[in-house]
């Protein structure tokens, strides 16, 4: 319906949960799924937009008509940017968007724009990761961000005192976000991004953190695992309440477990054996 919609002269289209059941995770990579779907298109003013609900509703039959709403002309690049504000992510640690004056000078202030890479630091999983960063400095260690995005959690080490991190991710979008987001906070110097399969080889780090989701975690445990240094640590996160027995269930035999939960999502932060 989404490229039906863009066929037909659509500038826009969003799709979001309709039900109440939340996401699955359908098969890693592939994106999370619902059993129904909200799809909103918007077309300018001139489209006749009847003639598209019969196209569609000739095209896909079973769907209900929510109707169609005229949005009043604005500058939407100023609406976008005005719903964007600093985000304190610890006791000294901000995020902050590029367009933005940084609220406390002496803090570690990210500069990090929202775009199309995962992790401006609001998500309930990155903000906890933050948090843990700031509480526990990681001085002088080597570090991995397994799922990297925006890079922000590796930016973040490196800011508060890391000596290197690497980000590995799958999108070669997030890759470039992330070395982009890396020369902003001018620590691209010590900041690489690769797949995993571009990681060099024998790393070891004495922090690894991978805010993903929890059943791609338990498919990449060996990978995680093998990453970490003796007596390291690692931060698992995308972690649901009824996901977390099996989560550490995988991983225990090598770590040593706490839990730390903001909404419902838990972040569990671990020391290899």
């Amino acid at each position: 319906m989404s490229d039906a919609l863009t066929e037909l002269g659509a500038l826009a289209v969003m799709l979001k949960n309709g039900g109440a059941d939340g996401f699955y995770e359908a098969a890693y990579p592939q994106q999370p799924d619902w059993s129904e779907i909200d799809v909103t298109g918007m077309f300018d003013e001139s489209t006749d937009v009847a003639g598209v609900v019969d196209t569609i509703r000739s095209m896909f039959g079973s769907f209900t008509d929510q109707g169609v709403t005229t949005l009043e002309d604005r500058d939407w690049v100023r609406v976008w940017l005005a719903g964007f504000e600093p985000v304190q992510a610890g006791k000294g640690l901000w995020i902050v968007p590029s367009w933005l004056t940084p609220p406390v000078n002496e803090a570690v202030n990210l500069i990090v724009d929202p775009g199309l890479a995962f992790g401006t630091g609001t998500h309930p999983t990155t903000a906890m990761c933050l948090a843990w960063l700031d509480e526990n400095r990681p001085a002088g260690l080597d570090v991995v961000d397994f799922g990297c995005g925006s890079g922000i959690l590796a930016i973040a080490a490196l800011k508060l005192g890391a000596a290197r991190a690497w980000g590995i991710d799958i999108d070669p979008r997030a890759l470039a976000a992330s070395r982009e987001n890396a020369e902003r906070n001018r620590v691209a110097d010590r900041y690489s991004a690769c797949t995993l399969g571009k990681m060099p080889e024998n790393i070891c780090a004495q922090l690894v953190m991978a805010n993903i989701l929890a059943r791609v975690l338990i498919d990449l445990k060996d990978d995680l695992v093998s990453l970490v240094c003796k007596d390291g640590v690692i931060l698992l996160t995308g972690i649901l309440r009824d996901q977390v027995k099996e989560v550490r269930k995988m991983f225990e035999p090598t770590f040593e477990f706490r839990e730390v939960q903001r909404e419902e999502w838990f972040l569990l932060t671990g020391v290899k054996r």
